[in-house]
């Protein structure tokens, strides 16, 4: 499963050269538990492309504080999931998820 999310205030925190972990999502937790291996690509708008992303290594819940219950990706950056672009249906909010 891949994953389109619109991105408005560039939460990503650097873990190590390439993995990066990024959140909080409004996201049910089976898309996240899916999402595991697929790709994720990140836009500014629904009608840009993708200007970073990469490959889903893992996820977590927030467990307290102000986004208690939302999910963070954990991934691993790929120059191939940057400009990428996706049609305009399909999305739920600023999440659109494509099953395989």
């Amino acid at each position: 499963m891949n994953i389109h999310i619109i991105e408005h205030n560039n939460n990503f925190k650097k873990i190590s050269n390439l993995e990066w972990e990024s959140g909080w999502w409004g996201l049910d937790e089976k898309y996240a538990q899916k999402a595991v291996g697929g790709d994720i690509f990140f836009h500014k708008t629904r009608n840009e492309p993708s200007f970073f992303g990469g490959k889903v290594l893992s996820y977590r819940v927030e467990e307290e504080g102000d986004y208690q219950g939302k999910i963070l990706f954990r991934l691993e950056y790929k120059h191939a999931c940057r400009n990428v672009r996706t049609d305009k249906t399909g999305w739920s909010k600023e999440i659109k998820i494509i099953q395989d």
